[in-house]
C-alpha cells in the first residue's frame, strides 16, 4: 500500500499550465470510498482463507479463532482512522462487539459484516485485561474520563449513559490504542494461550505462548 501511495505521488504532473494545478488537486485527493472498500474485502477475504487452512480440533479452533479475531481488530483500527471514528470493543458473556461513537453515544458498529459480533465457543477461555499492564502507565488512554469524551458534565446524565454499551477499549481514528491484553485459551488446558495486545497505537500484537 506505501508502495502504491509513493508510485501515486511520484506520477503527479501537471498536464498544461492553465488546467495543471486543477488536475493535481484531483489526483491528490487519496483513495476514494470505492478502493477503501475493496482493500476491506480483500483483507477479509484473505483473513477467511487464512483461519480455513488451519485445520479442525478445539485447539486448532482456538488458533482459528485468535488469528482472525487479531486480524479483525487490526482491521477495526485501520478502518478507524481511514473513516476518522472513533471506534472500540466490549466483551461480556463471550460475545466481542465492535461499537462506534456517533458524537453522543456509543452504538454497535453495523454496515460491514467483517465488524459483526463474535461468540466464541464455550470451550474457550476469553480473558480481557485492562489493568496492570506493564507498558499501560506510559500510555495516554489508560485513564478514559467518559465525561469528556462524551461532552457531558451532568451526573444525571452520565449515569444514564452508563447504562449503555461503552468499550473497555477504544481505537481512536487518530490510530492510538487504549492498553489491553486479550488472551485466548482452552479451558481443559493452560497451553496454548494466544495474546493479542495493544500497546499504544495500531497496529495491535500478536503472540502465542509457548513460542513454537
Amino acid at each position: 500500500m506505501f508502495h502504491s501511495i509513493h508510485s501515486k505521488v511520484k506520477n503527479l504532473k501537471p498536464c498544461s499550465k492553465t488546467h495543471g494545478f486543477t488536475r493535481y488537486r484531483q489526483k491528490s485527493l487519496g483513495f476514494s470510498l470505492i478502493e477503501i472498500m475493496v482493500v476491506l474485502v480483500i483483507i477479509a477475504f484473505a483473513t477467511n482463507m487464512m483461519v480455513y487452512n488451519l485445520g479442525g480440533g478445539q485447539e486448532d479452533e482456538l488458533e482459528k479463532s485468535a488469528v482472525k479475531m487479531n486480524s479483525v481488530i487490526n482491521l477495526a483500527a485501520d478502518y478507524a482512522v481511514l473513516n476518522q471514528l472513533e471506534l472500540g470493543f466490549h466483551i461480556d458473556k463471550g460475545v466481542l462487539e465492535f461499537l462506534a461513537f456517533d458524537g453522543e453515544k456509543w452504538i454497535p458498529l453495523t454496515g460491514n459484516k467483517v465488524f459483526k459480533a463474535v461468540k466464541f465457543p464455550d470451550f474457550m477461555d476469553v480473558e480481557l485485561q485492562l489493568d496492570d499492564l506493564p507498558w499501560a502507565q506510559d500510555n495516554l488512554l489508560e485513564q478514559v474520563d467518559w465525561r469528556e469524551l462524551m461532552d457531558t458534565d451532568d451526573e444525571e446524565s452520565f449515569l444514564e449513559i452508563e447504562k449503555l454499551k461503552v468499550p473497555q477499549v477504544i481505537l481512536l481514528s487518530s490510530g492510538e490504542v487504549s492498553p489491553f491484553s486479550l488472551s485466548l485459551s482452552l479451558k481443559e488446558q493452560v497451553e496454548p494461550t494466544f495474546f493479542i495486545q495493544g500497546e499504544f497505537m495500531a497496529p495491535v500484537l500478536f503472540k502465542r505462548e509457548p513460542e513454537l
